[in-house]
């Protein structure tokens, strides 16, 4: 056989044309279409953002199947105003086309129709792949249109591939799976552009998406069974009963009847449809443009001077939810940060696409409409316009910034009459506790007293009970004065070398068989043990036993309470976590008042947390608590590790 490398030129020529390519030319009846679809609502921008349907015979032009699909209406106005029409050069050249294509077209629709019958969600996707699965040949049709007519007579499968590995320096099936990567095609397409032909393949498995391969595959089956067969001699015949061969064959007749040409369409035709389309484009770009300026002017003329940061950003985020593919928005600025330095998110969100705004952290957030990790494509609100909207922001900012400055000094001043109150209230109480200790220790040490002495004497059960419960309450009411003066008036520290880890353990031990007996569960670790500190032990086992008391009468039954103890970098840790019912805001504001009794309900005495409180603050340390209703508590106290004094 004469080789088909020299026969109409160079083939290093015909490599470079191809090499060259960006697209499938176009059929005349779709670039028609596309631009009569645009025509038909000029004046709306909007319309159609890849949500209004489209004709269904477009889907079926391997042209705009191998263009952007992502865009909408707009993808295909690009793709009209960039791409040639294809052309008839002879009657013979129209026929092979068109046989190709009604193929194309039979692979696709029984593409299509396997996925639906499969349950999968991506027929589209797949009737897309299905009909670009020749792209090779579709890309030498396009350079070289009587080469295709030259390989398509080859009848033969492997003297074909032969003929092509002579002409392009590859088969087709490779020519067009590099072309598809090139172009950015889905990896679907490019896998069936290579794949397409090679059933039961090793090679299948190495697909992302093997069961579509698959199913393209039994469709091209299907497609070389039709009259536009590429190999049909190699292919056992169905039978000429077989109903759905009928189905297929008829479907491609009447979806193909306006033919992949036309030769009737001018080059002058061709000219002012493309020019039109790009015009067409250009105007709906520009209209979003202005549409987006107007957003723009709306947010610096409808806000009043006194406006509030949130209500400004609220209003901004609004006119931002108006812009094409942004389906929610977030101004957020340095003094709507938590406390904790993390800016609020929304919720039940994908990450959003963030854009530093002005000088300082302020920053605009973008949720898009369709879930995508590339960013989107914003109007001139980010290029002309973008100084304005800066400007906007950073005076927003700025007046943010002078209410938070306002805020807080009034917080102080109100905080600084607050602490003043307090210290003059613990002064009054000191001077209760002082008094009251005189007063009733010696009236209660003589009801002490007495009532243990009687005891021994008394032989009646209720009378030996009563005596009890007056030592108890008596015992009681010491410890109540005992906590006042403590909370008015801590004693003076006697530190000391003492192992805190050893202490938080002891508390543990001997709490452990009433939680047990309760049905609760006690799990302690120790991180970074803490061998010795200097300190003093008395104060901190009534710190462990106060923690430990609180979270006990807080679990109820079956629950846990996790401890965890340790150094962490020149300070002593400790952490307790319950599974309890959790303190409600109404509690947690007065947790460590000792002025206030209707906070502790089923938590001890009342005054053990305000005690332990008063202890850690004495020392240099902190108490502090977190808490969810109904979720358990987590209160964490920290002390620092105090260096031995030196002696003598």
């Amino acid at each position: 056989m004469q080789p088909l490398v020299g026969r109409n030129g160079r083939s290093s020529d015909l490599r470079l044309a191809l090499e060259r390519l960006v697209g499938l030319p176009l059929r005349p009846v779709s670039a028609r279409a596309v631009v009569d679809l645009a025509s038909a609502s000029p004046s709306d921008p909007e319309l159609p953002e890849g949500s209004a349907p489209l004709p269904r015979f477009l889907e079926l032009d391997p042209g705009l199947a191998s263009g952007p699909r992502d865009g909408g209406l707009e993808s295909l106005l690009w793709t009209v105003a960039n791409r040639a029409w294809w052309q008839v050069p002879s009657k013979a050249v129209q026929d092979a086309l068109e046989s190709l294509w009604k193929h194309a077209v039979a692979t696709s629709l029984s593409a299509r129709r396997l996925a639906v019958e499969a349950g999968r969600s991506d027929a589209d996707d797949l009737a897309r792949a299905g009909l670009l699965n020749q792209l090779g040949l579709w890309a030498l049709a396009a350079v070289s249109p009587d080469r295709l007519l030259d390989l398509l007579s080859i009848g033969n499968r492997t003297s074909r591939r032969r003929a092509e590995r002579e002409l392009l320096g590859c088969e087709a099936s490779a020519l067009g799976a590099r072309l598809a990567e090139r172009w950015g095609l889905p990896a679907l397409v490019v896998a069936s552009a290579w794949l397409h032909g090679d059933l039961g393949s090793d090679l299948n498995p190495l697909c992302r998406d093997a069961e579509g391969l698959e199913l393209i595959q039994k469709a091209y089956l299907w497609a070389e069974r039709t009259p536009w067969g590429l190999f049909p001699s190699s292919l056992a015949d169905p039978g000429p009963g077989d109903p759905r061969l009928k189905i297929l064959v008829a479907e491609v007749q009447v979806r193909c009847s306006a033919g992949l040409t036309d030769p009737e369409a001018s080059p002058r035709e061709e000219a002012l449809s493309r020019s039109h389309a790009d015009l067409t484009l250009r105007f709906r770009v520009q209209s979003r443009e202005m549409a987006s300026q107007e957003r723009l002017l709306r947010a610096m003329t409808e806000g009043h001077p006194d406006e509030s940061p949130e209500v400004w950003s609220d209003r901004v985020a609004r006119l931002w939810c108006e812009e094409p593919g942004i389906a929610s928005a977030q101004v957020v600025w340095q003094s709507e940060n938590e406390p904790n330095g993390a800016p609020r998110e929304e919720p039940h969100r994908a990450a959003p696409h963030v854009i530093p705004l002005g000088s300082g952290s302020s920053e605009l957030r973008l949720w898009t409409s369709t879930p995508s990790s590339s960013e989107p494509v914003f109007s001139p609100l980010l290029t002309s316009a973008w100084g304005a909207w800066t400007d906007l922001i950073a005076h927003s900012e700025h007046q943010a910034r002078a209410m938070h400055d306002v805020i807080s000094n009034h917080r102080s001043r109100r905080d600084r009459a607050g602490d003043d109150e307090k210290n003059a209230r613990l002064d009054a109480l000191a001077e209760f506790a002082a008094g009251a200790g005189h007063e009733l220790n010696n009236p209660l040490a003589v009801i002490l007293g007495r009532a243990q002495l009687l005891i021994p004497k008394v032989s009646e059960p209720d009378a030996t009970r009563s005596l009890r419960i007056i030592i108890n309450q008596a015992q009681r009411a010491h410890r109540i004065l005992r906590d006042l003066m403590y909370v008015a008036r801590p004693p003076q520290q006697r530190p000391r070398p003492c192992q805190p880890d050893e202490i938080l353990r002891a508390s543990i031990r001997d709490l452990k068989p009433e939680a047990e007996a309760r049905g609760i569960r006690i799990v302690s670790e120790t991180i970074n043990p803490v061998p010795v500190a200097w300190a003093d032990p008395d104060p901190l086992r009534h710190l462990a036993d106060v923690l430990m008391r609180n979270a006990l009468e807080s679990t109820p039954l079956g629950g846990t309470i996790r401890v965890t103890s340790g150094r962490v970098d020149d300070r002593i840790r400790w952490t307790v976590r319950d599974t309890g019912r959790g303190i409600s805001p109404r509690e947690g504001v007065h947790l460590f008042d000792p002025f206030f009794c209707g906070r502790q309900a089923g938590r001890g005495l009342g005054l053990g947390l305000p005690r332990v409180a008063r202890f850690a603050s004495q020392v240099g340390g902190s108490l502090t608590w977190r808490s969810q209703p109904g979720e358990g508590s987590v209160f964490r106290v920290e002390l620092p590790i105090q260096a031995p004094a030196d002696v003598g």
